[in-house]
């Protein structure tokens, strides 16, 4: 009774004064702009609570190789890879050439292909924490300086990645290292 003309799945849509309220349009729009923003939070989340181990304990196995280095990587991977994957499935993101700076904007102009290409940049800065952690302690480097190399890799990997390899010049790793 309830999903026809007038039922109570109509209702909810349908204003007796304004109309439809929600357009053909916003409908189709509205859940992906949500699940665009909804990925992006849970992916961000999910990449700080396991770089605040990786910047705490950065000598610990467990949290270098497995949870920060395979675990959580790979299950932001398959967020990515699923994310493109239905995508692609579904049409693709804007044409455009990717290999211009043009073509990349129409890309990134669809909220999903941008969440999944930052959940991109979550995996690799993750990646290449675990190698900074796994060298600054087997090179000694001091910790308040080992934690900035860190920090700075999480928040704009690049930067954290030439600190660390500053770093390592003055601490290299020895042989019985």
């Amino acid at each position: 009774h309830g999903e026809g003309r007038g039922g109570t799945a109509d209702r909810r849509w349908y204003d007796p004064i304004m109309g439809p309220l929600w357009p053909a349009a916003v409908n189709k729009t509205l859940p992906e702009a949500t699940m665009a923003e909804q990925l992006f939070q849970i992916t961000n989340t999910v990449a700080l609570l396991a770089w605040l181990p990786l910047l705490m304990l950065p000598g610990k196995r467990f949290i270098t190789d497995t949870l920060c280095r395979r675990l959580v990587p790979a299950g932001l991977a398959c967020c990515y890879v699923a994310v493109i994957g239905w995508k692609l499935a579904a049409g693709g993101p804007p044409p455009g050439d990717v290999m211009t700076i043009a073509g990349l904007r129409q890309a990134f102009s669809d909220d999903l292909v941008f969440a999944a290409a930052w959940t991109h940049y979550l995996v690799f800065d993750m990646v290449v924490g675990t190698v900074i952690a796994r060298e600054a302690v087997a090179a000694g480097i001091p910790w308040p300086l080992r934690t900035l190399s860190l920090l700075l890799t999480f928040l704009s990997g690049p930067f954290g990645y030439l600190l660390h390899l500053s770093l390592r010049l003055r601490w290299p790793v020895t042989a019985a290292a």
